[in-house]
């Protein structure tokens, strides 16, 4: 493979939404000159928090996760849409962030309008010093690490189903013991709580033992939270989460919650730092033989989620949609790699003419898994 011809200047806008409402949502947000955006099927978590509502059901509502990889000069503005269509200032409609990339590497030359519309003047604030929590986890475990992070602060996760590929692969004889069905928590959060909230899924996921998960962070440049985490009651009038936020607004800045971000006695995990996500997108089905290559040339290992593509054709004149299946290919590397197995992923595309993929490296600062 010659030389790589990275770009830079892009943007992942990540939208969860509650799943009734997410395609007229975007409907009305994104311009049908976007050809980067995937829709993945989720679900939300509620913590309950009343010793009575415990006996009670599992509230977990469908949602959906929206992901477009965007030039930096549309992000604010295709954000703002968003939050206005979706009505993101009132609190548990969902939420909207941004997260810069590195570089991005297309394969098929995708082109990007020069700019898109406002389709309202209203005003959006959107909150900066966020940090986005993302888990991988074995199903089973899935509930309780988010219930965890919930208990320490964090807003409602998103779950969404995966694939694991990696240490379960190196385990010998241990491996029949560990699922490749993974979930995929994420979770944004007030970058003062992180570490907390971090610490928390960590322990409760038991993450630094053999074949249970990795949980990393990423930084958000910026972003709308406003994802339920509490149960609603009846005739409660605000929820925990709504009067910090406010208390939030009315100081300035969560630097008043500084006794939450204590380490409260407990020994630091040793971490992972400095490293980069690479995340390749490509049509569903032609992901092995990528994600293999990847692995053969030292890869750790790679998460899957699949998602629809929403495609625009033309028939007679008149615009059609068409859902495409995708696959959501992520590995955390450290830097240096990053090149070598993006390299050897086109090489395995290229030789199956696959050229329907694009590439994505965004920053890790943090991260743990067992190190053996």
């Amino acid at each position: 493979m010659g030389q790589l011809n990275f770009q830079n200047n892009y943007s992942l806008i990540t939208a969860i939404l509650p799943k009734e409402t997410a395609n007229e949502i975007l409907k009305k947000a994104i311009p049908e000159s976007i050809n980067t955006d995937i829709i993945v099927s989720a679900r939300g978590t509620f913590y309950k928090d009343k010793w009575y509502q415990r006996f009670t059901p599992s509230i977990s509502p469908e949602e959906s996760i929206f992901e477009i990889l965007t030039p930096e000069n549309l992000s604010v503005l295709l954000m703002t849409n968003i939050a206005i269509a979706a009505n993101l200032q009132v609190s548990g409609m969902g939420a909207v962030y941004a997260i810069k990339c590195e570089k991005t590497l297309f394969l098929n030359n995708l082109s990007f309008p020069d700019k898109i519309e406002a389709f309202s003047e209203e005003y959006v604030h959107f909150k900066h010093e966020l940090t986005g929590i993302f888990c991988i986890i074995q199903k089973s475990m899935a509930e309780k690490v988010a219930t965890a992070a919930m208990r320490a602060g964090s807003p409602g996760p998103t779950i969404a189903f995966g694939q694991g590929l990696g240490i379960r692969d190196k385990l010998g004889l241990l491996r029949i013991a560990i699922s490749p069905e993974k979930e995929l928590i994420r979770v944004v959060v007030d970058s003062f709580d992180a570490e907390e909230i971090f610490n928390a899924m960590v322990e409760e996921g038991k993450l630094d033992t053999p074949g249970m998960g990795f949980i990393y962070t990423m930084p958000v440049e910026d972003g709308v939270i406003n994802i339920a985490s509490v149960a609603p009651e009846k005739n409660q009038l605000a929820s925990n989460q709504q009067i910090i936020k406010a208390i939030d607004e009315i100081k300035g800045g969560s630097a008043w919650r500084a006794h939450l971000g204590q380490n409260n006695g407990k020994t630091q995990k040793k971490t992972l730092s400095n490293l980069s996500r690479l995340t390749c997108v490509v049509e569903r089905g032609k992901g092995d033989s990528l994600t293999k290559a990847a692995m053969n040339a030292g890869a750790p290992g790679a998460s899957i989620t699949y998602g629809n593509k929403r495609n625009h054709t033309q028939n007679e004149g008149v615009a059609l949609a068409v859902n495409k299946e995708m696959e959501i290919i992520e590995m955390t590397l450290a830097p240096q790699k990053v090149d070598e197995i993006i390299s050897v992923m086109i090489d395995a595309a290229v030789a199956e003419n696959n050229n329907d993929l694009y590439f994505y490296t965004q920053p890790v600062p943090k991260a743990l898994t067992y190190l053996g």
